[in-house]
């Protein structure tokens, strides 16, 4: 099992977390059941319109943050909708606009996958995650099923091994990508990204979901061989990870100044030396390969850029769109 150096000593303390993250995840996907296939107010953080957010979203963030503030007061929360009680505890705390996060970091993302639910799609996940001074500690994914309760929690904790509810769940084993068998890549991978010699011709049946956490989920399961990721944000990950970890797999990264992949052990590995602030995680991206442990080193060194003038153009111009908020029913 190709899993992070254990360093997080408390197991009780872990267990505790790990059965808490559950608990929220599986009540924060009691509140999309309920919502699934209604009507619902949405906005939209991009000029495109194709990044929304609903009331649903915020709801359940606030119910998350709610419960981990009582839980546990003292540790940190990222999510990706920032709710008014998460900002107002920070700046409380600190007495600043911007503190350094604490030793725990929770990250939340209380619906991956919004455009899906919205139209009346199940794929999609609650993604809660949790960091011990940067490294993966715990986690837990409300994924939809199809069966009795609607769905299922995904649940980890570091050296605890991967579990769909009570069953132990493993990453599909093989020595190379099999072409029947399902890969996670993102909608504009081939206009960005091709594969070196070592892949060309098989390379799996490619699936974009449009939710990552989701992704994450089916690789530890199984469900998918292997899953990529240009750019996700901590909270689509931050409990997906581990869950692939956890599971027997591999999960690779860079960074920007980097040519080369290697395993990923922590989000941010100079925590210990200078603690991050939410501001700075807020930016925090990376690109991900995630599968077994012989797959996803063999995906990392056989991805290859393509050149595409446009795609600098974009970069440069992206820059300049401000987001805008825009409010309608949608059902």
């Amino acid at each position: 099992m190709n899993q992070p150096s254990k360093l997080f000593e408390d197991d009780v303390l872990a267990c505790e977390i790990e059965a808490a993250a559950v608990e929220m995840a599986q009540g924060a996907g009691d509140i999309l059941a309920a919502h699934f296939g209604r009507k619902i107010s949405i906005e939209y953080k991009d000029k495109e319109e194709r990044d929304p957010v609903t009331e649903v979203d915020k709801a359940c963030q606030d119910y998350l943050v709610g419960e981990i503030n009582r839980r546990f007061p003292d540790h940190s929360i990222l999510g990706e909708e920032q709710s008014e009680e998460e900002a107002k505890k920070a700046k409380e705390d600190s007495g600043a606009t911007d503190p350094p996060c604490g030793d725990f970091l929770w990250v939340l993302d209380p619906l991956d996958g919004t455009t899906n639910f919205l139209n009346g799609l199940p794929v999609y996940a609650v993604s809660v995650g949790v960091l011990h001074k940067g490294r993966p500690l715990a986690g837990a994914l409300f994924i939809p099923w199809p069966k009795p309760g609607g769905g299922f929690v995904l649940h980890c904790r570091q050296g605890g091994g991967c579990f769909a509810g009570e069953d132990l769940v493993e990453v599909y084993k093989s020595d190379e990508p099999v072409n029947n068998r399902l890969a996670g890549l993102p909608g504009h991978f081939s206009y960005f990204t091709k594969y070196g010699k070592g892949l060309r011709g098989k390379s799996g049946e490619p699936r974009t979901t449009g939710s990552i956490a989701y992704e994450l989920a089916m690789t530890a399961c199984g469900v998918m061989q292997y899953a990529v990721f240009g750019a996700p944000r901590m909270w689509d990950m931050a409990a997906g990870a581990l869950a692939v970890m956890e599971a027997g797999g591999t999960v690779m990264t860079r960074s920007p100044k980097e040519k080369g992949w290697h395993v990923m052990e922590s989000f941010v590995p100079t925590w210990q030396e200078k603690p991050p602030t939410l501001k700075e995680l807020r930016r925090w991206v990376a690109p991900l390969v995630v599968g077994n442990n012989k797959v996803a080193p063999l995906l990392a060194a056989n991805l290859r850029s393509r050149f595409h003038p446009m795609a600098k153009v974009r970069r440069i111009t992206r820059r300049f769109h401000w987001p805008k908020k825009k409010q309608q029913k949608e059902s």
